[in-house]
């Protein structure tokens, strides 16, 4: 007897996309590209932005791309918890995150760019960029691998199978694999450190006088396992107990991390306060940004009034041309990756109208 023939095992196609933190990015640009001008203008962060963005498609050989950006009242749900919140910023305010008029132009000129070259892009009023990111991580679709760019340090909590992060200032995409390679600590236990250590970028105080370094003095498994707070603190009290047996002075630093004592207006909610503040597994997020992030995430982009001549012309009229190498073929080169991007973004489009 012959047997039918087997069925061929359907093969799921993996989609990469990448979640660009808009803010950490074109401060990085803006910031490493101080001498790029075209006419008396400085174009650095505009140039440089796209830069770093293209290199990223094509090696991670990206099929979308969501930047997400930083709002006018940005933080102001943390602020509303913690008074302190990123009090230590000078060009911070809730009427906008920049006092810097050319930083602000060129933001403002990115985002143009993005539109034309069919990059999906979301700014929340209150919402920062973090959450929007590790809401979209949480609701991936299970085909989905991503990789965020970023210079923020706390997107390292949202690692694990299908999320990479790129660092900036490291150039390297950083994943579960070599995370030891860049950070003394298990990958699971990051949101747990900065919650007791505190944050200095983001003014929120910690325990006082326990750092990362601390930490790991005293309990080295914090390198190789996940910990929670209470088995932290029951390794601590121990200890301390043990000190005492052996007739040891009891160490401060570790007696402020069993009371949780700090310098800030936390007081005896230290933890609650601080994990609230950093846990990105619980992002502080409203509705109405879900509501626009999911539809942004399953909605292709509408082609109409969007090309890439019109980035094209931008592109002339900014004088980011001359800053690119090869003449006409140069800027055929480096808009490629985005024309490739495009291509994939009007199949989308036309594939979900047909089924419409």
């Amino acid at each position: 007897m012959k047997l039918p023939p087997r069925k061929p095992k359907e093969v799921i196609k993996i989609s990469t996309t990448l979640l660009i933190d808009g803010d950490s990015l074109l401060k990085t640009a803006y910031h490493g590209a101080k001498r790029v001008y075209a006419n008396d203008e400085h174009v650095g962060g505009i140039f440089q932005f796209y830069t770093i963005l293209r290199k990223l498609i094509v090696e991670c050989n990206v099929d979308r791309v969501f930047i997400f950006w930083d709002g006018p009242e940005s933080g102001k749900l943390r602020f509303s918890i913690y008074p302190e919140y990123k009090g230590n910023r000078k060009d911070y305010t809730y009427d906008g995150p920049s006092q810097d008029k050319s930083f602000d132009v060129q933001k403002i000129k990115v985002k143009q760019y993005a539109e034309e070259l069919f990059i999906r892009q979301y700014e929340d009023i209150t919402v920062e960029a973090d959450d929007c990111i590790a809401f979209y991580c949480a609701n991936r679709k299970e085909n989905e691998k991503i990789i965020i760019c970023s210079n923020d340090r706390d997107l390292c909590q949202l690692l694990n199978d299908s999320v990479s992060i790129y660092l900036l200032d490291r150039k390297k995409v950083i994943d579960l694999d070599n995370y030891h390679e860049f950070f003394d600590h298990h990958p699971a236990n990051a949101m747990l450190i900065k919650m007791i250590e505190g944050c200095d970028t983001d003014n929120i105080k910690g325990v006082v006088g326990v750092a990362e370094s601390t930490l790991l003095k005293h309990v080295p498994e914090l390198r190789l396992e996940k910990i929670d707070l209470p088995t932290l603190l029951k390794k601590v009290n121990d200890i301390q107990e043990e000190r005492v047996k052996q007739k040891q002075s009891r160490l401060k630093a570790l007696d402020n991390l069993l009371t949780g004592k700090t310098k800030g207006s936390q007081k005896d909610r230290l933890f609650e306060i601080n994990q609230t503040l950093v846990d990105l597994s619980h992002p502080l997020i409203t509705e109405e940004c879900i509501e626009h992030i999911i539809h942004l995430m399953r909605q292709p982009i509408d082609p109409e009034g969007r090309d890439i001549n019109n980035a094209i012309r931008m592109l002339m009229e900014d004088g980011i041309f001359e800053h690119i190498p090869g003449g006409k073929d140069g800027y055929i080169e480096f808009l490629m990756p985005f024309k490739k991007l495009i291509e994939k973004e009007k199949k989308e489009f036309t594939n979900k109208k047909e089924l419409l």
